[in-house]
């Protein structure tokens, strides 16, 4: 892998999450439906998708990478770089119709936040 400086990767976290959060609108202040996960915290298939796709841009294009996600769980653990995605955070305002969620995107190199 080619190194890439600090503002590609926070340029590439901005680009998914604009991704993320254009997906998550599709299903914005519609009649979505909304699961409960095993600790009782609501999820829907906005965040199941808009996850998935992230995942998918980050395999595409640091497939060495690590990737910590809120819906699927860590990959490649221990590798030097960990993306760390919530695809929703505000899951219950959000199937509320209410505008206070965001796609949260976080990056760590060896343990430390980047």
């Amino acid at each position: 892998m080619a190194f890439e400086s600090l503002s590609d990767l926070r340029d590439f976290a901005a680009e998914m999450a604009w991704q993320a959060g254009k997906l998550t609108l599709r299903y914005f202040q519609t009649d979505i439906a909304v699961e409960s996960k095993a600790d009782d915290s609501p999820v829907t298939v906005a965040d199941r998708q808009a996850e998935r796709m992230m995942r998918e841009m980050i395999e595409a294009r640091y497939p060495a990478h690590s990737i910590l996600g809120e819906e699927e769980g860590e990959t490649r653990p221990g590798a030097s770089f960990r993306w760390i995605l919530d695809p929703i955070d505000g899951t219950k305002t959000f199937v509320r119709g209410v505008p206070f969620y965001a796609v949260l995107v976080g990056l760590e190199r060896d343990g430390e936040p980047v």
